[in-house]
């Protein structure tokens, strides 16, 4: 599905939904979170996501794994993103934090594939089986050093000033 917003989808018994979105330059989305963890994953353009833990720097063709519940706000720089929005649970890796992927060539069929599918999908049928692939390429993806945590020490946190996710 593309152009749309997760909130019309997010009650699907569906382990994982896909949304594709194109932003302009210097699109905010305010400080907001998901009932459903969010790989975000950018195939143009550059992403800024901040959270009260820090910034993650996303740059093409990489993606962030967001967890369900985190507070996060994202700032797009040109991009065009694909997102697949994962039942809590449902990815075996214990991503607990916000983390910047990297991408394969597979999975990144995979979320070009999965944007395209009907929301309400054929869990047994051939779309049903692209989600599935999908959570163990989520789960294998290596981590890229790509974050930049918030000061913890109040003198350089006031230094950084309020960020909107705290």
């Amino acid at each position: 599905m593309r152009n749309t917003h997760i909130d019309r989808y997010d009650s699907l018994d569906r382990a994982v939904v896909a949304i594709g979105n194109d932003y302009p330059p210097g699109q905010l989305l305010p400080a907001h979170a998901h009932r459903r963890a969010q790989l975000l994953y950018g195939a143009t353009g550059v992403m800024q996501v901040e959270t009260r833990d820090g910034n993650w720097v996303v740059p093409p063709q990489r993606a962030v794994w967001i967890p369900a519940g985190v507070t996060h706000q994202v700032r797009m720089l040109d991009v065009s993103t694909r997102s697949a929005y994962i039942e809590p649970g449902a990815a075996r890796a214990d991503r607990g934090a916000c983390e910047v992927i990297e991408v394969s060539p597979l999975l990144r069929q995979l979320l070009l594939e999965a944007v395209d599918m009907p929301a309400a999908y054929e869990p047994d049928g051939r779309d049903g089986a692209l989600a599935a692939l999908l959570l163990p390429e989520v789960d294998r993806a290596p981590v890229l050093p790509l974050h930049i945590p918030l000061p913890q020490d109040k003198r350089l946190a006031s230094l950084h000033g309020p960020t909107a996710c705290t």
